[in-house]
Formats: structure tokens, C-alpha cells, sequence
């Protein structure tokens, strides 16, 4: 931190008999947190320290007028005018750019402690430096109430986290403002965001339906990230890092600071490789982010750019308790045996081999045939213009270009493994070229398609998931008058997601046989021709559109705080499918005709060169859908509010609910996701103690089955159609707490508690095109996510610059994931096996060094510290089994013990 001089502008006439205090809060101006450590300045005898809640008061204060200067290290410095003529003032000092702090009002949607009615929980760039390590971004919220984060796989970007029960394709992403959850089912690839903490000014995480005024798919929560600005002074920092796995990670980050001619920018960048804790699961990326902001007169425009290259190894198949550890498995109950293919061990990977003998490895010398590579570049442009002190209208405008997939064998089950349980590739890569037959070794050349080129029977290919995407956002903010303000706007996306599985190595061969494509002449496929197995392998392509309008009005006067929303939206969804023959109108009549097809009609012969044919392409689909919500904040006291916030959401349903991509048409009975939720909630804040409370009630209705059920068509029992089945409800409620309380100047204790009721409520017996279908669900609990969990973290501050931080997370009434529509007959109503609750240790630490304006920082983390061995994802009877117990759950294990130590120098 910087050492503030402060500057008395001016102190005449004073009475020196009467004086008074002044005191408040330095906070953020564009997070609204408070800020630790500000200077406040008049004179050597009239000056003060932000304390650990914001806080400040400068005393005996003779009447008069004063100008105080304000300035903290990453700051504008600020100037405070106040006038001393009764015995206290109250005034709050906010740091930061103000024209950008009216940006962040209108844009970023974030919500304001003891103003907006909502129950949140903040990220600071602070905790994102002390705890994240080499983490994916999502597993430092564990500590937050009601999320849950695992690694699943253990693959680096490849989290998921849940909050209140909720997946994140439940979860609304925003970075910026802008939503970046996949516009066809929701989900959000940590991988592709990687670097992001190097420049977030805060991750605010909003429970519940929240007070974003989009209509979103937070049915669990809403995630906004928000990124730097050019605010501050000019800094450049560079850090480097090394953890578990031989984790590298450089990164260097630049701020200008707000420079006079109104220019300003920030950029930063990064490049990571590591093995990974897992076996195989190496991990290899860079990331580049650049802003550049403009002021002019009452504008402020920015233009920014971010992505992240990346490539790394997956784990892709959960297994069985006993496979990864026979004594965890006997512990457990599980007839485990040491048979081979047992106790592997929870680092082991099945997905990878030695590259040898002509054979491109992945990573130094790993090969694997499960890999994730993409890059997912986003471009933004923003125009905020500040039309007067009480109108404001943000204009934003963004396209991302998404290119990457997955590779994965085209027959993992054949692969040839060594005795270790490793893919052989040197086997594999001369099985392709030569074969014994009768005792003879003989090329692999198949006469049927060429005398001589070498046919592979075994190879890698990528399933290729390319989008484009742009959007549009335009709000305004108006300030009606002291008590009234309104906020209004319109939301636009489109989006195509391109889908196809093509070759990506023969390994060894020369082709490769595939007759998926009715569309290719040829059944020989080369590297980076398309192919596939299953009629969702297709080459398809996904268009969705998304037009979106929003209105709000807030109050606020005296200890009152409250807010109405109203959001609109239709999306409309289409499907092409390049695979499937193409067709011909011809009056009424549709002919489909392929590669080699010669179709005779009306005595005219039709041939793939015909004019007029056009691939299989569905019909453009509309669905409406919209979210009502309104709250209220009343404060008690300075120290102490309530509020209380209702919603009611109908979500329209993602793409794989809509069009069935096993042959391109819409399914059967689609219709609205309806979600109604209540929340209320109390907190309390002091210099010592500060705490919030809340319960929630959220019911889920028409859940749909992914990708929905298949039945036989009545019209054609040799055929089956997708349809969706109404009436799975679920409901979701709880109580939140989570506080601080500051033991000594030195010492601060954090906590929370999360105790969730996430049951199933559903019993339907459903007729839909001639099939009954029946499922009880009522009253089983909801699986995927720890419906309890608490954290307890203690922080010593020593000498001035140091710190250690032992922190615990308990995670508990955690059952395996399952699909309630298996709840039939002898199941019904069967409970998810529940999996042992398991605590985690980390400990962080960390010093500053500082050279005048220059800074060193040493920080280390250990996660796991006890090298707890514990499950972390399960899901129940994958092996067909319905036993519901630890002997049919696939699982994967949580990782053990991990440490990372970084180095930052700052000047």
C-alpha cells in the first residue's frame, strides 16, 4: 500500500471552542466493497487508517471547512470537501474513476450490501491471490454458502460447480456484464477463461434469481466477473509460478492509469504447462486479455479483447470405488477384490500411453487419446455516455469465435494396452500397418478399397465444437428523481454451433473406412475428413437467437431499498444436419437422394448433381419465455438490515430439449422450464463483526430428461422418436450463513454454514404418443452436489506485510448423481447412495516486500494439506445395475496434495 499526504486547502475562522468528528466508509466505487487501509489526510495531527470493515473517523475536529486528500495504492486519488458544524458528519469517500463507477452501476448488474435485496457473496482480487493458486476459477467459491465445486476428472479447466443444487448449466455466467453460458445447452468450459484472475476486480456471486436484470438461466445463481479498468495508477507486474505436477505459469499484466489525454489501457498475459496431478493430464495454454479506453467529454468508450489457447488431458470415465482403491472400497462395504484391473490407484489414468516409434505425442512424451484443445477468443466493444447527472446509456456490442473439440479414440474398448494398464500406441500404430494372417505378417491394404494403401482400424478423431457469436446490449439508467430510479434495455444474440466428428490420426495407416456421411462418394476417410458412428455424430449445425428485453424500477429513501424487475424473451432454434441424404421438393412430393443415389420419379432420373437440392434443415422454432422478481432491503441501523426477494422465471428450454439430434426434428411436447423462488435474509455489520443469514425456497418445475426420452413412433414401430416429459419437479431449500469477526487487529476468523433440503417432489404416470410413462421421485434427494457445507478459515496478520491463513471446508448429505425417471416400478422412490462426507485442510501464506514504490510478493498455498483421500463425483448405476449403493456408483476421486508458490513483482 501507498502512504497518502494529505493537503489542508483551507481553515479559516475556526471556533475553537466547539468541535465535532467526522467518520464513514472507504469503499470501492465500482465493487462497492469496503477498502482496508486507505489514508485519510488533513494534517500530521488530523489523519486516519480504513480499518478492516472500511471504516474510518478523524476526531476533534475545531469547526470549519476542510478538503481532505485521499489516495490508496491502485486508486485516482480522491478529494473529500465536508464542512464541521455539529458534532458528527457522516461521509463516505468512494476510490476509483467515477465516470467508470457510473459504467459499472449501469452494465455490470452488481448487487450493493445493504441495498440490493439479494443474498451475495464477493470475490476480491485479494482472496483470488491468496487462495486460487493454480486452481480452476470456480474451486476458490467453495467457501462460499450453498456452492459446490469438484474437478471432476481431474483435468486442468475442467470444473463444474453447483450452487444450491443447481448445475452450472443452471448457473448465469457474465463477464463484464456479458453472458457467456453456451447458447445450446448452457454450460460454461472453465478451460476457455483461464487467466481471467489476473485481471478480476471482483467475482460477485449472486444466490438465487438474483438482481440481474437480463433473463438469464440462474435458476441456482448468477457468476459476474468483472475485469480491470484503466483507473489507478500506471503499474507493471510480473509473476511467476510453480506448483504440483511441474505447474508453470508466467504472467505479466500492464496499467497505464488514467492518462490526461483521456486515454488509458490494460493488458495482460500468461502461458502455463504442467503435468497435471493426474497421470497424463497435462496441461499446456497461454491467455492474452487487452482493454483500451477512451473519455471523451461524457463518453467512455472501451474496446477489449481476451482468449485462451489451450490444449489438456481428460479423464474421461469414472469407475468403479474398488477400481481406483480396493481398502477404500472394503471401508465402504464393497466386496472389493486385488483381481486385476483393482486398486489402480486415484492418480492413474487410462486415457494415455508412451508415444514411441513415429507416434505425436501430446505432450513431451505423453500421448493421449483423450484431449480437450480450444480457443475461444471474445471481442467487445462498449460506449457508456453519461448524458446528464441523472440519465446514463450504455451500448455494448461482442462476438466470440469459438474453434476446438475433443479427441478421443474411435473404440476405446479395443484399444491395446500394455500389462500396466497403459494404451500401447507403438502396438496400436503397427496393427494398422500389418497383420498376421495364417501364420504370415501381411500389409493391411484392403483390395476392396486400394491394393495399396494401408486401411487403419483403429484411430484418433476430434469432435469438433466451433460457434460463432454475436450479441448485442443496450441499457439506460434513469434517476427520476431523489426517491425513483428506472432501468430499461434490449438484448440480442445469435449463435451457430457447428458440430462434426472428423479424423485426427490413422495412426500409422493410410485411410480409414466410415459410410456415416450419405453425402460423400467415398467410404475412404483421410485426416480431417468427417465422419461418424451414431446419427448424433453427424455433421450438424445448431442456429439459436435470443431477443430479449428488460425494465426496472428501484427505490430508495431513507432505510428503504427495493426494486421490481420484468424481463421478456423469445428464442427460436434451428437444425441442419450435412449427413443425412439431401432433398429434393418436387410438388408434394420429397425425395432424398445421396452420394451414389439415382432416383427415377415421373420418368425424370434425379442424381446428387441435380439442381435444387438442399440439405436436411428444420423449420425456425419460437419459444417465449420471461422472469418476474421483485425484493426489498429495509436497514434497522447502521449495523444491521433485512430483506426479502420473490420470483417467478419461465425458461425456455435448451436446444437438445428442442431438436433431436439423432434425426433432425423437434421433439415431442416441448415446453417451458417454470421456476418460482422466495429468499429472505438478515445481516449485521460492525468494525468487529459482520454476518449475513438467509433461507431460500426454490421450486423446480418441468425438468426435462437431456436430450429427452425415446418411445417407439406409433406410426412406424421400427423407428423412435424423442419427446420430453412434463411434470419432474424438484424443490430446493435452505439456510445460508456465512460472517467475519475480527479478533484483534492481527487475527480475523471467517466462516459459513449451508444446510440445503433438495428433494424430488414428482409421481406421474404420463401417456405420450401411445407409451405410458411412470416415475415416483417424491421426496428423493437431489443428487450431484454436498446439500451441506461449511468452511472456517483463521487469518494471522503478522509484522505488517505477512500473513498465514488456515482454512477448513466440510462437505456432507452428499448423494451420487441419478436419473429420477429411473425411479420405475421396485425403484420408485428409491434414494441416491450417499457418499461419505470428507473435510478438506488448506493453508496459505504469503509476505510483501517493499522498495519505495516498488513491491515483491511471496505467497504460497497448500490444498489438501492432509492428503484427505476422499470421492468427489459419483453417479449411481452406470454398470445397468439398479442397487442405488457404493458397490454400483462410478466415482472419481478428489484430488490429494497439492502446493503451489508464486512470485510477484510489482512496480
Amino acid at each position: 500500500m501507498k502512504l497518502i499526504s494529505c493537503l489542508l486547502v483551507f481553515f479559516p475562522f475556526l471556533v475553537f471552542a466547539q468541535k465535532g468528528m467526522i467518520k464513514g466508509k472507504v469503499i470501492d466505487s465500482k465493487t462497492n466493497q469496503e477498502i482496508i487501509g486507505a489514508y485519510v489526510y488533513i494534517t500530521d495531527a488530523y489523519r486516519t487508517k480504513s480499518e478492516i470493515d472500511g471504516s474510518y473517523q478523524i476526531e476533534n475536529l475545531p469547526y470549519g471547512k476542510y478538503l481532505a486528500r485521499v489516495t490508496m495504492f491502485s486508486y485516482d486519488t480522491t478529494y473529500l470537501e465536508f464542512n464541521i458544524n455539529k458534532s458528527l458528519v457522516t461521509r463516505n469517500i468512494f476510490l476509483g474513476d467515477a465516470q467508470e463507477f457510473d459504467e459499472v452501476e449501469v452494465i455490470a448488474q452488481l448487487a450493493q450490501d445493504r441495498k440490493t435485496p439479494v443474498a451475495v457473496s464477493t470475490i476480491s482480487p485479494k482472496q483470488l491471490n491468496e487462495e486460487l493458486g493454480s486452481q480452476d476459477l470456480p474451486m476458490i467459491l467453495n467457501t462460499t454458502p450453498g456452492v459446490h465445486a469438484t474437478q471432476t476428472g481431474g483435468g486442468d479447466g475442467d470444473a463444474r460447480i453447483s450452487i444450491r443444487g443447481f448445475s452450472q448449466r443452471n448457473v448465469g455466467v457474465l463477464i463484464d456484464g456479458v453472458p457467456v453460458n453456451d447458447m445450446e445447452n448452457g454450460a460454461v468450459y472453465w478451460s476457455n477463461w483461464f487467466g481471467l484472475d489476473q485481471i478480476t476486480q471482483q467475482i460477485q456471486v449472486q444466490r438465487g434469481l438474483g438482481a440481474t436484470k437480463l433473463a438469464l438461466p440462474s435458476v441456482g445463481g448468477t457468476m459476474n466477473i468483472l475485469t480491470a479498468g484503466t483507473a489507478g495508477n500506471r503499474s507493471l507486474k510480473f509473476r511467476q509460478e510453480y506448483g504440483t505436477g511441474n505447474f508453470l505459469r508466467s504472467s505479466i499484466s500492464y496499467n497505464s492509469g488514467k492518462l490526461k489525454n483521456g486515454w488509458g489501457a490494460v493488458f495482460s498475459g500468461s502461458y502455463k504447462q504442467g503435468d497435471g496431478w493426474v497421470d497424463g493430464l497435462f496441461t499446456q495454454g497461454a491467455f492474452y486479455y487487452l482493454k483500451v479506453q477512451k473519455r471523451t467529454g461524457k463518453h467512455l468508450t472501451s474496446f477489449s479483447v481476451f482468449g485462451a489457447p489451450q490444449k489438456h488431458g481428460q479423464r474421461s470415465y469414472s469407475q468403479n470405488v474398488e477400481y481406483w482403491d480396493t481398502q477404500f472400497a472394503r471401508d465402504l462395504g464393497i466386496n472389493a477384490s486385488d483381481t486385476a484391473g483393482n486398486n489402480r490407484g486415484i492418480r492413474f489414468n487410462e486415457h494415455h500411453g508412451t508415444a514411441e516409434n513415429g507416434v505425436e505425442a501430446d505432450y513431451g512424451n505423453v500421448k493421449s487419446e483423450r484431449m480437450n484443445f480450444y480457443h475461444k477468443p471474445q471481442i467487445t466493444l462498449k460506449d457508456f455516455w453519461k448524458i446528464n447527472k441523472n440519465f446514463a446509456w450504455s451500448n455494448i456490442a461482442y462476438v466470440s469465435i469459438g474453434r476446438g473439440g475433443g479427441q478421443r479414440a474411435r473404440n476405446a474398448s479395443a484399444l491395446i494396452r500394455d500389462d500396466q494398464g497403459y494404451i500401447d500406441w507403438d502396438s496400436i500404430y503397427t496393427a494398422n500397418q500389418q497383420i498376421s494372417l495364417f501364420g504370415t505378417t501381411v500389409s493391411t491394404a484392403d483390395p476392396a478399397y486400394d491394393p495399396v494403401l494401408l486401411k487403419s482400424s483403429q484411430i484418433l478423431t476430434n469432435s469438433i465444437n466451433n460457434h460463432f457469436w454475436i450479441g448485442g446490449l443496450s441499457q439506460f439508467d434513469w434517476k427520476i428523481n431523489d426517491f425513483w430510479t428506472a432501468a430499461g434495455g434490449i438484448d440480442y444474440r445469435y449463435y451457430e454451433g457447428a458440430h462434426w466428428v472428423e479424423v485426427a490420426d490413422l495412426l500409422g495407416g493410410d485411410y480409414f473406412v466410415n459410410t456415416q456421411n450419405q453425402n460423400s462418394a467415398s467410404p475412404m476417410n483421410r485426416v480431417g475428413d468427417k465422419i461418424g458412428w451414431n446419427p448424433w455424430h453427424n455433421d450438424r449445425l445448431a442456429k439459436v437467437q435470443w431477443l430479449g428485453s428488460f425494465a426496472q424500477i428501484e427505490y430508495e429513501k431513507g432505510r428503504w431499498t427495493a426494486f421490481a424487475n420484468a424481463s421478456g424473451a423469445v428464442n427460436s432454434y434451428q437444425g441442419i444436419d450435412y449427413f443425412q441424404k439431401r432433398q429434393l421438393e418436387i410438388g408434394d412430393t420429397l425425395l432424398l437422394i445421396g452420394a451414389n443415389d439415382t432416383v427415377n420419379y415421373n420418368g425424370q432420373t434425379y442424381t446428387s448433381n441435380s439442381e435444387g437440392l438442399t440439405y436436411n434443415t428444420t423449420e425456425v422454432k419460437r419459444i417465449p419465455g420471461g422472469t418476474l422478481k421483485a425484493g426489498a432491503n429495509f436497514n434497522f441501523t447502521e449495523n444491521s438490515n433485512v430483506f426479502m426477494n420473490a420470483g417467478y422465471l419461465s425458461r425456455t428450454p435448451l436446444f437438445n430439449n428442442v431438436i433431436n439430434t439423432d434425426n433432425n426434428r423437434f421433439f415431442e411436447n416441448t415446453v417451458n422450464e417454470v421456476i418460482i423462488a422466495f429468499e429472505a435474509g438478515y445481516g449485521y455489520r460492525s468494525k468487529k463483526l459482520s454476518f449475513n443469514v438467509n433461507a431460500y425456497h426454490t421450486q423446480w418445475k418441468n425438468k426435462p430428461f437431456p436430450f429427452g426420452l425415446s418411445i417407439p413412433d406409433p406410426n412406424d414401430p421400427q423407428e423412435f422418436l424423442r419427446v420430453n416429459i412434463d411434470g419432474m419437479d424438484a424443490l430446493h431449500m435452505g439456510i445460508e450463513f456465512d460472517g467475519a469477526y475480527r479478533i484483534s487487529k492481527q487475527l480475523t476468523l471467517e466462516g459459513m454454514v449451508s444446510l440445503g433440503d433438495w428433494t424430488w417432489q414428482s409421481e406421474e404416470t404420463v401417456e405420450v404418443l401411445g407409451t405410458t410413462v411412470s416415475f415416483d421421485a417424491r421426496g428423493v434427494h437431489v443428487g450431484d452436489a454436498a446439500q451441506t457445507t461449511g468452511a472456517l478459515s483463521l487469518k494471522y496478520n503478522f509484522l505488517k506485510s505477512g500473513y498465514i491463513k488456515a482454512q477448513y471446508i466440510y462437505f456432507a448429505n452428499y448423494y451420487a448423481d441419478f436419473d429420477p425417471f429411473s425411479l420405475q416400478g421396485e425403484n420408485a422412490g428409491r434414494e441416491s447412495w450417499q457418499m461419505p462426507n470428507y473435510g478438506l485442510l488448506n493453508v496459505f501464506a504469503g509476505y510483501n516486500f517493499k522498495f519505495g514504490k516498488h513491491q515483491l510478493a511471496l505467497r504460497t498455498g497448500i490444498n489438501n494439506a492432509l492428503n484427505t483421500m476422499y470421492i468427489s463425483d459419483a453417479r449411481n448405476n452406470r454398470d445397468d445395475t439398479s442397487d442405488f449403493d457404493a458397490n454400483s456408483a462410478q466415482v472419481f476421486f478428489g484430488q490429494g496434495f497439492r502446493f503451489n508458490f508464486s512470485l510477484t513483482y510489482e512496480f
